[in-house]
C-alpha cells in the first residue's frame, strides 16, 4: 500500500481509494470493493466495476444512465458532496474527474479538444494530479479534427462515387455518437448494432444528434451504398465477411492511427481520439500548476519522464509503501 497527499489517497491492489473526513471513495474500482463511495468517471467498459455493492455512486446523471444502460445496477447516486467537485473532462458525455478538497484531482481519461458537440478536458488547480496517459510519448502529436474530416470525407466520396458503401467505425459508446454528429450531411445515414442504441441515449439526455436510419445486422451490405457507422466491435464473423465482400471503404477513428494508419488494404486509419494527445496532456498539467503529478494508464512512465524534464515533481503511479513527501524526493 501507498499513501498520497497526507494520507488522502491510498493505493493498493484492490485499486485507488481516497479518504475524505472518515468516509472512504474508490476511484474507478474495476471491481467489488469494500466503500462508502464509489467514484465512477465515464461509462466505458473499462472503468465501470461489476458490482457497487451497497456504495453509493459519485457520477454525472448521464454517466448513471448510461452504466444502468450497460448493466450496472446502481441503487444510490449523488453528482456533488461536500468537498467534492466533479469538472467536465470532455472524454464522453458525463465524463467527469473528481476535486478532493481542492486538493487532489483525479482525472479519469481526459480530452485535449473539441469534438464536434464534445469539449476539452477542463484544467482544475490543484496540488496532486493523477492524470492518465494513455497518449503520453511524444509521437503522438493529432493532426487538427478539420485536416482529419477533409481526408474522411474524401475517402466517403469516393466510395459512394464507386458505389460502394462508407464505413466509418468508433468505439460503440462516445466516439460513433461524435461520428454520427460529424458526418450528418451524408445521406443515406445508417447507424449499426448498439450505436444505434447509445445514440438515443445521447437524444434523450439532450444531444442534438441526427435521426440515422438504423442497419439491420441481417441486411447484406453489398446492396446498401451510403455511410454508417460502425462499432469496432461489430466486424465479426459473418458481418465481418460482408463487409469484405461488398469492398466497403472502411474508416476507423483512432488515435492509435499515429502508429498504425492502415489495418488492413480496405481498412484506412484517421487519427481521432477521445483522448489528450501528448502535447495536449503537457498543456493540461501545466494549466492544472500541480506540486505533484502521479501518471496512470497508458505511458506512464514516459510521461512522468518528460515532465520531469519540464520541471514538474512527476512519478508513475505505483504500489510502494512510502509517503507521497518522500515518494518525490
Amino acid at each position: 500500500m501507498v499513501d498520497f497527499a497526507g494520507g488522502m489517497l491510498r493505493v493498493n491492489e484492490s485499486g485507488m481509494f481516497v479518504n475524505l473526513r472518515g468516509k472512504t471513495i474508490a476511484l474507478d474500482p474495476r471491481r467489488k470493493v469494500k466503500a462508502d463511495y464509489v467514484f465512477i468517471s465515464h461509462a466505458h467498459s473499462d472503468h465501470l466495476p461489476a458490482s457497487v455493492g451497497d456504495s453509493t455512486v459519485i457520477a454525472s446523471e448521464e454517466t448513471v444512465t448510461l452504466a444502468k444502460a450497460r448493466g450496472l445496477k446502481i441503487e444510490r447516486h449523488v453528482d456533488s458532496l461536500p468537498g467534492i467537485e466533479l469538472p467536465d473532462t470532455g472524454h464522453i458525455l458525463g465524463s467527469r474527474g473528481i476535486l478532493v478538497d481542492g486538493v487532489l484531482y483525479y482525472t479519469g481519461d481526459i480530452a485535449g479538444r473539441k469534438r464536434g458537440f464534445m469539449n476539452k478536458g477542463r484544467p482544475v488547480s490543484c496540488e496532486t494530479l493523477l492524470v492518465e496517459t494513455t497518449y503520453g510519448r511524444e509521437n503522438f502529436s493529432f493532426p487538427p479534427l478539420a485536416e482529419v474530416l477533409l481526408n474522411a470525407n474524401k475517402l466517403i466520396s469516393g466510395a459512394l462515387e464507386a458505389g460502394r458503401p462508407a464505413i466509418i467505425q468508433g468505439y460503440p459508446l462516445g466516439k460513433s455518437q461524435v461520428l454520427t454528429y460529424l458526418f450528418q450531411s451524408w445521406s443515406p445515414l445508417y447507424v449499426y448494432g448498439n450505436v444505434n442504441i447509445y445514440n438515443r441515449i445521447y437524444r434523450e439526455l439532450g444531444v442534438e444528434l441526427p435521426q440515422a436510419e438504423p442497419f439491420p445486422k441481417n441486411s447484406s451490405l453489398i446492396s446498401k451504398h451510403g455511410v454508417i457507422v460502425f462499432p469496432t466491435t461489430g466486424d465479426r464473423g459473418e458481418t465481418k465477411k460482408l463487409i469484405s465482400k461488398s469492398k466497403a471503404t472502411v474508416i476507423r477513428f483512432t488515435g492509435w492511427a499515429i502508429t498504425k494508419p492502415f489495418a488492413n488494404e480496405h481498412t484506412t486509419m484517421l487519427p481521432v481520439s477521445d483522448h489528450a494527445d501528448y502535447f495536449e496532456l503537457l498543456k493540461f498539467v501545466s494549466e492544472c500548476r500541480p506540486e505533484y503529478v502521479l501518471t496512470t494508464h497508458g505511458y506512464a512512465k514516459d510521461f512522468a519522464f518528460s515532465l520531469r524534464r519540464y520541471g514538474f515533481r512527476a512519478k508513475p503511479l505505483q504500489e510502494r509503501q512510502i509517503p507521497l513527501t518522500e515518494y518525490f524526493e
